[in-house]
This record gives structure tokens, sequence and C-alpha cells, in this order.
């Protein structure tokens, strides 16, 4: 687990070393399954994202693509089925629900 005195260098040198050095938001291999009854619907398929410092990014896609249900990932408001999520350079499944009330504050 993390420490709050990290600085955002220190937590950004965690990410994989193929990543840049500005990268906020990093999701590799996401998925994101519902079981409804007897069916699992896949709504994430081993998505791969990286957004940068100062970028900006539309999500976009026909209806039912899993567009709703990245931007709940990414805001922290769901978890994925598999997969893994660097939120500012930390791991998004390791924090505490405080943690995460935090970063949906910001």
């Amino acid at each position: 687990m993390t420490s709050a005195i990290d600085t955002t260098a220190e937590r950004l040198a965690r990410l994989p070393g193929n990543l840049p050095d500005d990268a906020v938001i990093v999701a590799q291999n996401l998925t994101r399954d519902y079981v409804m009854g007897s069916e699992t619907v896949r709504a994430l398929r081993g998505v791969d994202l990286v957004i940068r410092r100062n970028e900006y990014v539309a999500i976009m896609g026909p209806s039912g693509s899993g567009k709703s249900t990245m931007m709940n990932v990414i805001g922290c408001l769901d978890t994925p089925t598999a997969g893994t999520y660097w939120f500012d350079g930390e791991d998004v499944a390791g924090l505490s629900a405080d943690a995460l009330a935090a970063i949906r504050n910001r």
C-alpha cells in the first residue's frame, strides 16, 4: 500500500517502464463483466488506455460498446473484473474506500 507522503514522481516511477513519464491514467487489459441471471454481459474486453497529463481524450462508440462502463471505472465508481488501472501512479485496486472517495472528490 502506498503512503500519503509519496510524491507524484515516486508514484509514477512504479508504473511499467514502457509508459510515458506523464501518464495520469493507465489501464491495461481491463475487463468488466456483469452477471445477469444465467447470462454474463462482457462490457469491457481487454481495454488498454494511456492518457497523459494535459491530454484531451474522447471515448466514442456505438450504443452498448462500453463507454459508460469505462468512464465508471476511470472515475473510480466501478471496479474492473480483471486487468489493472493506475491513476496518477497508484494502483487503484489497492486503495481504500476513503482513498477512492478522495480521488472522486478531486
